[in-house]
């Protein structure tokens, strides 16, 4: 269980919902926006049975480099994330293996793939054009990326300017999304 807390955590990230600029609306995308924009400083998201508020903490020096740490707060623990920007391509220091996995780098192109840092989990770019309908929006034009891991495939779907807006199973069906309710 705690694997799943801890993939949920590495997953989800670079989502991090909030009103980026004045009158941006929820569902909307923000044209000037990244698909993993690491300003956001709190949104809540659904995951399953559950629901978790990820928040901007600062940053941290790790290994010489700056981070910017996200609480993820499950009510009962909260788990960190560290994540930073560099030409493009989003970092995740990974404290199982002293080293930092990619996220994503604005250069992939539909059908690259990559490995975790550990070497467990694949991720692919699947599209840029995808479509996700949540209980609060119906998303297009979205990143979508399939995770390999060791406990299953998900699909998972970045608005741009917003970052992470869901995810679903393999076979389709809606497992998480943000919401605008608090």
């Amino acid at each position: 269980m705690n694997q799943f807390f801890t993939l949920l955590c590495l997953l989800l990230t670079t989502s991090f919902y909030a009103q980026i600029n004045e009158g941006q609306d929820f569902c909307d995308p923000n044209k000037n926006g990244d698909f993993f924009p690491l300003s956001i400083e709190k949104k809540k998201i659904l995951w399953a049975d559950y629901s978790y508020f990820e928040t901007q903490n600062g940053t941290k020096q790790i290994k010489g480099k700056i981070y910017i740490e996200f609480l993820q707060n499950w009510g009962d623990k909260t788990d960190k994330l560290y994540l930073r920007e560099e030409n493009g391509t989003i970092y995740q220091y990974e404290e199982c293996c002293t080293i930092e996995t990619i996220r994503y780098d604005i250069n992939f192109k539909k059908g690259h793939s990559w490995k975790t840092a550990d070497g467990k989990s694949t991720y692919e770019i699947i599209s840029y054009n995808g479509k996700l309908k949540t209980p609060f929006c119906e998303y297009k034009n979205l990143l979508v990326i399939k995770a390999e891991l060791d406990f299953g495939t998900y699909h998972f779907y970045y608005l741009q300017g917003h970052g992470y807006v869901g995810a679903t199973t393999s076979k389709n069906k809606l497992i998480s999304c943000v919401t605008p309710a608090w």
